[in-house]
């Protein structure tokens, strides 16, 4: 088995790439209640609903925020388009929250919808922005960096063991 070690991002992106993991468990864990009973479906929806409202929509906002000067045209309509789509999917999926029985397929398409945008900006976008940064747009980050690292505790730094 190869081990992929991680891509090093500009000290400005990581708070943003810190909080894709919750995002990866997150879409790891829906596309696996998918497949259980109703009841693990409602828990894994909870906290979905949870990481969703308490970092995921302003995660999306700091993004379209930050990138937008960024990246081209393409990259960053393809960042808005997959922000609406991943907007409605979790709009639908958190409305059964409390269903008797949750959509098992939305769940397992919005794991992963979420999954694979995640993995796009890691691989792509991200890299694309460090690219055309320029040292003021870096400077210019760096304020949004330090606030996301204030106020989203998933996007700080791990202790290292």
């Amino acid at each position: 088995m190869t081990i992929t070690p991680p891509i090093r991002r500009h000290p400005v992106l990581q708070p943003l790439s810190r909080e894709h993991m919750s995002g990866l468990v997150q879409a790891r864990s829906l596309a696996a209640a998918a497949n259980e009973p109703p009841i693990e479906r409602r828990a894994a929806l909870a906290r979905f609903t949870s990481v969703w409202d308490e970092e995921i929509v302003e995660h999306f906002l700091d993004e379209e925020r930050m990138l937008a000067p960024l990246l081209s045209t393409e990259s960053m309509s393809r960042l808005l388009a997959e922000h609406r789509q991943l907007r409605l999917l979790a709009e639908r999926a958190i409305a059964q929250a409390m269903s008797a029985d949750p959509d098992a397929d939305l769940m397992r398409v919005l794991g992963v919808a979420l999954h694979d945008h995640i993995r796009w900006e890691e691989r792509e976008a991200f890299g694309e922005a460090e690219d055309s940064a320029t040292e003021s747009d870096l400077a210019r980050l760096a304020e949004h960096a330090q606030r996301i690292e204030r106020d989203r505790p998933g996007s700080r730094p791990r202790l290292r063991l």
